[in-house]
């Protein structure tokens, strides 16, 4: 992780909390209020745009959540687990369970899942005997053991996850607590061999847990809709939608004043115009604002050193059409007709590839008809690097 020290604060590259995290208060008072209530089982499910701050959220509020003595926040990103399976899904996640409350002082050994499966289940037994946790504790990690060493088939793979997904509540019926769990990239499960029935899975037994209060979050809103926010998906209604936003202009002159101190007005507008107000975005280049002294020169140097890393792949990984279609709106917004006159497609052909590329967050349908790029510094890497 790189930091670079200004002042009282530090550019980096990394999820922001605690004095580096800006902006967001109601959205964060709301969230802390509402999962730091232990006699609350309400839910939330974060959305938005990737490299808006939904992470630097979750984060922030495990930090505010963890002094409160009768709270165990567990976060587990999906993007973070290698290879990820149903399997692997919940094995992670147990042992985030298991982490989170050993470090609450809860479990007076750190308990892994991974060294468990290696063991006997006879051994198994003893060990959990042995740190003297609760009769029903015991038997809950055991008979997930048990599970996990069994999950080839379907059936034995969804009873591990099952299990997996209680072990929180579980452990916070045990012991008085609740559990706030964070599942970061949640609709990744919908990719997962038979994942829309293992999350109608999920979504019935937290329908049953009283101490547990879920928080996913997703990027993609086709994805997301598959899960939670359409009318057809498993969590719909079950967990409160927060759409995440990018910054507001006030917003970006708090975030950039923060970690540079006097900004002039012609380069916080230059940021928060080519940046869209997206926080990564302007902790990248604000930092190299700091060194070249002009907005304009460090988000070209951006685009010509770092911005092939973050948008050439999800330039290439369109079809041939969607990349036209990209690349027309690559200087501003546009209606369909002027789409297909840049493209020399037909309207008919642009209108049957537009729906898919709203889907994947990479366009929007502007209030007056028109279209435009989603990611306006994405949308400046186009026209820099691939039209002029």
């Amino acid at each position: 992780m790189e930091k670079t020290g200004i002042g009282e604060t530090e550019f980096i590259l990394t999820p922001a909390t605690g004095r580096n995290f800006i902006g967001r208060s109601a959205l964060i008072s709301e969230l802390t209020r509402e999962l730091g209530d232990v006699r609350s089982h309400i839910g939330f499910c974060l959305y938005g745009r990737r490299r808006v701050g939904k992470t630097s959220i979750l984060e922030e509020v495990a930090a505010q959540l963890s002094g409160k003595s009768r709270i165990v926040v567990v976060y587990l990103s999906l993007y973070d687990i290698a290879d990820l399976s149903a399997a692997t899904f919940a094995q992670e996640l147990a042992d985030a369970v298991m982490a989170a409350y050993h470090g609450k002082g809860v479990l007076p050994m750190k308990l892994r899942l991974k060294e468990l499966l290696g063991s006997q289940l006879g051994v198994v037994a003893e060990l959990l005997k042995g740190i003297r946790l609760e009769a029903t504790v015991a038997e809950h990690i055991k008979l997930m053991v048990e599970h996990a060493q069994q999950a080839g088939g379907r059936e034995n793979r969804s009873e591990f996850i099952r299990q997996a997904f209680n072990t929180g509540e579980v452990l916070a019926k045990a012991t008085a607590t609740k559990c706030v769990l964070m599942l970061d990239e949640f609709p990744e499960m919908a990719w997962l061999d038979g994942g829309l029935q293992l999350v109608k899975m999920l979504r019935t037994q937290y329908e049953r847990q009283s101490s547990t209060a879920l928080v996913i979050s997703g990027s993609i809103k086709k994805t997301l809709e598959l899960v939670a926010l359409s009318q057809a998906s498993p969590f719909y209604k079950q967990l409160v939608p927060k759409h995440v936003m990018p910054f507001t202009r006030e917003e970006t002159e708090q975030f950039l004043r923060s970690y540079l101190g006097d900004v002039g007005v012609e380069d916080l507008s230059t940021l928060h115009e080519l940046t869209g107000g997206m926080p990564f975005y302007l902790q990248f280049i604000g930092r190299s604002t700091r060194y070249s002294g002009k907005a304009q020169r460090a988000v070209d140097e951006f685009i010509a050193q770092e911005g092939d890393l973050f948008f050439r792949e999800e330039f290439e990984k369109l079809s041939g059409k969607e990349r036209l279609i990209v690349a027309s709106l690559c200087e501003g917004p546009r209606s369909m007709s002027e789409i297909a006159e840049m493209t020399s497609e037909p309207a008919t052909t642009v209108g049957r590839y537009l729906p898919n590329l709203m889907d994947e967050d990479v366009i929007t349908r502007e209030s007056r008809g028109t279209y435009a790029l989603s990611d306006r510094l994405f949308a400046y890497w186009i026209g820099r690097k691939l039209v002029r």
